[in-house]
C-alpha cells in the first residue's frame, strides 16, 4: 500500500507539473533514434511520434505542401530543405521563431544555414545540419598517373579521359543528374563557377548569359562529347552516383559529405582508404569554387495545436547534443560552429576541419517564394539538353522565358 501511495503521489506530481503528455508528430528526413530518447528523458511531458518522409526531396516538398495547404493540425513540425523558408513563410504556413532565440544563441550557428531560414527579417526554422557539395576523388588513381586534384572543370575532364583510357571500365565523374533537386544543386555549382546566376539581388532574371551558356555546354559535353559520365547518368539520384564510385568505377564523384562514412565502409565500398575529398572545380582558373548550400532545418507548423512543445523540441533537435549525435553517428555536417573543433566529431569526419571554409561560405540557391517552380524549370530544361532534344542555347532561352513568365517580368 505504501508503494502504491508513493506511485500515485508521483503520478499526481507529474500531472501537476506537466499536465497531460503532449504527443508531437514530427515528419523527419533522417535521425538517430537516440536523439528522441534523450529528449523524451529530459522532457517527460512530451512524446515524439516520428513520421518518415519519402527519400526524394521533390516528393518531400509535395507531401509537406499538401499537409500545410490543408491546414492539417496533425503535423506539428517537420524537417525542411534549405530552400523552403520563403515558400512556406510567404504562404503563412509556418510559425516565426526569432523571439525564441537570443543573439548569443543565433551567433552559434554558421551564417549560411541561418541565412537560409531567414526571410523578410524573420527566422522560420532552426538548422540542425548543413551541407555543401564536395568533390570525392580516387587518391590511388591520381597518384598512380601522377595527376593533381583538378582545379577546373576542364582539368577534371582531361584527367578523366586520361585515366579512362588506361583503366578499362572506368568513368570520369559521377553525380546526381536525374530530374530532381539534386540536379539543380549540381547545375548551379557549375553555373556559378563560370560566373552565371539565375536572379540578381533584386530578383531580376539574369540567367541568359554567356557564362551560364558556357556552363551548360560543359555539362552537355561531359555526356555527349567527352563521354566521361556513367551510362544512365540522366537517371542518377544520390544513391546511384555513390554506388558507381563506391564500386570503384569512377575517378570522381560530386556528392554531399554524408557519403563519407559509406565510402569507408567495406561492406558497401571497394575503395576504402583510397578516397580523397576536395573543393569542387572552378570554371575559370582565376575564379573560385562554389558549393551549393544544402542541409536541413526544423520548422513548426502554424497549424500545430502544440506550438510551445514543438518549439521546445525543435530547439533541442537543432541543439548541441543532437547535432553532435548526428555528426558522429550519421555523418551529418554540423550547423553549429563549435562542433568543428569537437574531437569526437573530428575522429569520425577528419576532413571537416579542412573543409570548414567551404561549409562556412556555401552558396545559397535563388531565394524566392517560387523557388520550387524555378528549380523545376532548371531541371526540366537541363534534362531536355542532356537527352538531345534541345541545344544548350535553346534550353537556356527557354529557362529564361519560363522563369520570366513565372515571376511576371515580361
Amino acid at each position: 500500500m505504501k508503494k502504491l501511495g508513493i506511485f500515485l503521489l508521483f503520478i499526481m506530481l507529474v500531472t501537476g507539473l506537466f499536465g497531460q503528455q503532449v504527443v508531437l508528430n514530427y515528419y523527419y528526413n533522417a535521425i538517430d533514434r537516440s536523439i528522441i530518447e534523450l529528449f523524451e528523458a529530459q522532457n517527460p511531458d512530451i512524446k515524439i511520434n516520428l513520421v518518415e518522409m519519402p527519400e526524394n526531396t521533390n516528393q518531400k516538398l509535395q507531401l509537406i505542401q499538401t499537409i500545410l495547404f490543408a491546414k492539417d493540425s496533425s503535423m506539428d513540425l517537420f524537417d525542411a530543405d534549405v530552400t523552403w523558408a520563403p515558400i512556406f513563410s510567404s504562404a503563412g504556413w509556418v510559425a516565426p521563431l526569432s523571439k525564441h532565440f537570443s543573439d548569443i544563441e543565433l551567433d552559434a550557428y554558421l551564417p549560411g544555414p541561418l541565412n537560409s531560414v531567414t526571410y523578410n527579417d524573420e527566422i522560420w526554422g532552426i538548422p540542425y545540419r548543413t551541407d555543401a557539395g564536395i568533390l570525392y576523388y580516387r587518391k590511388d588513381l591520381l597518384e598512380k598517373y601522377n595527376k593533381p586534384v583538378p582545379e577546373t572543370w576542364e582539368e577534371l575532364v582531361e584527367t578523366s579521359k586520361y585515366i579512362m583510357v588506361r583503366e578499362p571500365g572506368m568513368k570520369g565523374l559521377s553525380g546526381s543528374w536525374a530530374q530532381f533537386e539534386g540536379l539543380t544543386c549540381n547545375l548551379m555549382e557549375i553555373v556559378w563557377s563560370y560566373g552565371g546566376e539565375v536572379l540578381d539581388e533584386n530578383g531580376k532574371v539574369i540567367i541568359n548569359s554567356k557564362e551560364t551558356l558556357e556552363a551548360l555546354k560543359m555539362m552537355d559535353d561531359m555526356i555527349s562529347k567527352h563521354r566521361i559520365m556513367p551510362d544512365g547518368i540522366v537517371n542518377f539520384y544520390s544513391g546511384d552516383a555513390r554506388a558507381v564510385f563506391f564500386a570503384g568505377n569512377s575517378v570522381f564523384l560530386r556528392d554531399w559529405p554524408t557519403g563519407w562514412l559509406n565510402s569507408q565502409n567495406p561492406s558497401v565500398s571497394k575503395i576504402v582508404g583510397k578516397v580523397g575529398i576536395s573543393d569542387l572545380p572552378k570554371g575559370d582558373p582565376m575564379g573560385r569554387s562554389y558549393s551549393t548550400l544544402g542541409g536541413w532545418q526544423v520548422m513548426v507548423s502554424e497549424y500545430s495545436k502544440n506550438k510551445e512543445a514543438a518549439i521546445r523540441f525543435a530547439k533541442f533537435r537543432a541543439g548541441l547534443q543532437a547535432q553532435k549525435i548526428g555528426a558522429v553517428n550519421l555523418s551529418h555536417i554540423p550547423a553549429l560552429k563549435s562542433l568543428y573543433s569537437d574531437l569526437d566529431v573530428l575522429a569520425k569526419m577528419p576532413f571537416i576541419q579542412d573543409m570548414y571554409p567551404a561549409f562556412y561560405s556555401a552558396y545559397p540557391r535563388p531565394k524566392s517564394p517560387y523557388y520550387a517552380e524555378i528549380s523545376n524549370i532548371l531541371q526540366t530544361e537541363t534534362q531536355m539538353m542532356f537527352v538531345g532534344r534541345k541545344t544548350p542555347e535553346r534550353a537556356l532561352r527557354d529557362m529564361e522565358f519560363q522563369i520570366k513568365m513565372l515571376l511576371g517580368q515580361f
